[in-house]
């Protein structure tokens, strides 16, 4: 299937699967032409000073993201760039785990999850953010991960401070995951890992506690 350029999306635009939840989230659209389908990034609807820096800025980093990932099952192909403000990849069939209910997914998966996230980590790349929206239930049942937007990328030129925020990085994937799986399969869950989650690491801790002074400060 041949990229869409941003003409072709004019002329015929895509069908909306989500808006982003603020001004500063893409749109995900679905594509489809000759029987086949792409999701669609785009921050083109997003005001201009937002796709003109931060927009364009997050394409580059998540494409970088899912070229380094290809060669890896559980990550969606990428067709390409269309222009600055999106990119395209194969559509995944399937529902992100916000659709889910404690007990409604095999305890197979988290454990697949897992090692998802470990093959990610070693190619060099962290996910940074990991939420339920972000991992997808997909064919067969097995585990997808989408939204690179916020990926810590490991370069071989990689100073002290980069691998220092890539290891931090890649704990926070590892404890979002290990969140997920006390949420949805409690029972797959080893001692260790209990007591991981148990006690949180201190850049962990310290991050928490801003949050709760920023949320503390919008509601005012």
């Amino acid at each position: 299937m041949s990229l869409p350029t941003r003409m072709a999306l004019r002329a015929r635009p895509p069908f909306r699967l989500r808006c982003g939840r603020n001004v500063t989230k893409a749109d995900i659209f679905l594509w489809e032409d000759e029987g086949s389908r792409l999701a669609i990034k785009d921050y083109s609807p997003r005001p201009s000073w937002i796709r003109n820096t931060l927009g364009r800025s997050l394409v580059r980093r998540e494409v970088r993201a899912y070229q380094r990932l290809q060669d890896l099952s559980g990550i969606p192909h990428l067709a390409g760039q269309i222009d600055r403000f999106a990119f395209a990849m194969d559509f995944v069939e399937g529902l992100d785990l916000s659709h889910f209910r404690p007990g409604e997914v095999p305890e197979e998966f988290f454990r697949e999850l897992t090692q998802l996230l470990n093959s990610v980590h070693r190619a060099g790349v962290a996910q940074g953010d990991l939420h339920h929206r972000d991992i997808l239930v997909g064919p067969g049942g097995n585990p997808y991960l989408v939204d690179f937007s916020t990926a810590v990328i490991l370069e071989q030129a990689s100073g002290r401070f980069k691998y220092r925020l890539f290891r931090a990085a890649c704990g926070s994937d590892r404890r979002a995951a290990l969140k997920l799986t006390l949420r949805h399969a409690p029972h797959c869950l080893t001692a260790e890992e209990r007591h991981e989650l148990s006690h949180p690491p201190l850049w962990y801790r310290v991050g928490k506690r801003l949050r709760r002074s920023l949320n503390a400060i919008r509601t005012r």
